[in-house]
């Protein structure tokens, strides 16, 4: 009698006296492709400046296409934030909400398989992502979101794909601040839960379906990589953000696809898992390799290693560039449009140590919408030049690119102390020839308000900073009452301004703070730095802003 045993493509009859196992080995090469953070880059074009960039979904299809080339077994998912951040992304949502997303188009013609939902999926609200959901030819994926008031998951939780024969679970977690960041959005419709809750929820009935676990978290590590919390702190009651090192340690992962946190990690080896991330605005992609061998109890990972790999010299993908190119070429017709003019140029490169009149454009347009008697304001792009002449619609983008909406609270002058205080973190404790800026703190949670007159004292120790603060002239006591205008992130506390949190919403219209700037130097038509500029703040150590170190 003769047995038959089957090996790839081959037959091949064996006798049953010759003792052999049951089982015939087989080995299987898998490779998981991992993007993250691409923020609605598509094509490698600064609109802003019409110039290639090395970035975007374009070059990395092409990188895309290589892998499978090399590797049939070749699985393509992202750790989200892909629909917001490009101008594309936003023209589309705002001008073009009809047509088809063209990041949801890229990514069909890319054929992922699988999206896990990051928080700045939800900037243009549920029916936006309602919207690019439905036409996603893949799912998008989030375990710890649950539809309000229940424990039915918003999102599929998890998916499973068979590939070279192997079952690979794909799992996917979302940061709890949505809920304070996007609250205007979700609140009452939407729970974004504890993430290492939820992932006891799945993860073990997962690994009991899968060969391969793959997590794509759009958090990032924690623990002794940095802060469990960033966007927000333990006071707002919501969970932790970055928590993957705890989860690689407590689940049975194999694989961990990071976002977040615009970070690099070519490869880190944490519990059994090797974790991954791709950088940003598709920089990057990450690549996983993974050997496995068939037992007779189911499949065993031989070997597992990663790497990230940069677009640099990579051409752009055609098929890519075809879907998505009539949606590029109106949103450059779009961005080139000139809505006011100036008579000298305006720069951003010190605005962070310096008083500057770009700033104060933000601050002064916030207070005349909301009638507020103070404002604050961050610099986005330190690079912003507003050069003598036309000022187009893109410059005014670059210089204001996030989807924040302007609000107003009222605090009290103790609150207000608190607020700057908290800015000036952002400083390093003075040393001459030390770095000014503290590079723990991102220049986006750096606020300066106008309204009031302030300096700040890097000598002093944080908290004991901000000294000769006065409104109109006099001093500021705890008691006093102000209006501020704010962005919506700040508002709910966003970048560790806690003492904004609970305060009285005085405006809130749900106006995006782009589209005001937009509106007023287009009703103004011509814009000079005096009709904003005051010297309001100032830094009391000496620095040299070119090398932004201390003298």
């Amino acid at each position: 009698m003769k047995a038959k045993f089957f090996l790839p493509g081959v037959a091949i009859a064996f006798s049953t006296s010759l003792a052999l196992p049951a089982f015939a080995a087989q080995t299987v090469d898998l490779t998981i492709l991992g993007t993250t953070d691409v923020h609605g880059n598509v094509f490698p074009t600064n609109y802003f400046d019409n110039k290639e960039i090395n970035m975007g979904l374009a070059k990395l299809g092409t990188l895309i296409k290589h892998y499978r080339k090399e590797n049939k077994n070749t699985l393509l998912v992202d750790s989200g934030d892909a629909l917001q951040g490009s101008q594309l992304i936003y023209y589309a949502n705002k001008y073009a909400p009809k047509k088809k997303n063209p990041l949801i188009s890229a990514m069909n013609v890319l054929e992922y398989d699988a999206f896990a939902l990051g928080n700045h999926e939800f900037n243009f609200g549920l029916q936006a992502l309602g919207k690019a959901r439905s036409e996603a030819k893949f799912p998008f994926l989030s375990a710890n979101i649950f539809l309000n008031g229940t424990q039915k998951p918003a999102f599929q939780p998890y998916l499973i794909k068979e590939i070279g024969g192997v079952k690979v679970g794909i799992i996917a977690f979302s940061p709890p601040g949505i809920a304070l960041w996007d609250r205007a959005n979700v609140e009452g419709k939407l729970e974004f839960r504890d993430i290492l809750k939820s992932a006891a929820l799945y993860l073990p009935e997962l690994r009991r379906k899968s060969d391969v676990v793959v997590a794509l978290v759009h958090a990032g590590l924690g623990g002794k990589y940095g802060p469990a919390y960033e966007g927000y702190s333990a006071s707002t009651g919501l969970p932790p953000e970055n928590v993957g090192e705890e989860l690689a340690k407590k689940f049975p992962i194999d694989v961990m696809l990071l976002g977040h946190t615009h970070q690099d990690y070519p490869q880190e080896m944490i519990g059994q898992a090797v974790a991954a991330q791709a950088l940003k605005w598709g920089e990057r992609i990450a690549v996983v390799k993974l050997k496995l061998e068939k037992k007779e109890k189911g499949w065993k990972i031989l070997s597992k290693e990663s790497k990230t790999e940069p677009t640099v010299g990579i051409r752009s993908d055609f098929e890519v560039v075809k879907a998505t190119q009539e949606m590029h070429q109106s949103t450059q017709k779009y961005i080139r449009s000139a809505i006011a003019e100036t008579s000298e140029g305006w720069a951003a490169k010190s605005a962070d140590l310096e008083d500057t009149a770009i700033v104060d454009l933000v601050n002064e347009v916030q207070r005349e919408v909301t009638k507020a008697d103070l404002s604050a304001a961050s610099i986005f792009n330190s690079t912003l030049t507003l050069p003598k002449g036309k000022i187009s619609l893109s410059q005014i983008a670059a210089l204001y690119p996030y989807e924040n909406s302007l609000t107003a609270v009222r605090i009290t002058g103790k609150q207000l102390k608190e607020y700057l205080e908290c800015s000036a973190c952002y400083y390093n404790s003075y040393s001459p020839g030390g770095e000014a800026v503290n590079p723990k703190m991102r220049a986006y949670n750096y606020d300066m308000v106008a309204g009031v007159d302030y300096s700040i004292d890097p000598r002093k120790p944080e908290g004991q900073r901000i000294s000769g603060l006065l409104f109109k002239g006099k001093p500021v006591s705890e008691e006093q009452t102000f209006t501020l205008a704010v962005n919506s992130y700040r508002q709910q506390g966003g970048g560790g301004y806690e003492m904004l949190k609970g305060a009285p919403v005085v405006y809130n219209k749900e106006e995006g703070i782009r589209e005001l700037l937009l509106d007023s130097l287009k009703k103004k038509g011509r814009i000079e730095q005096g009709d904003v500029f005051r010297k309001n703040w100032q830094l009391l150590v000496p620095l040299d802003r070119d090398s932004r170190k201390f003298l």
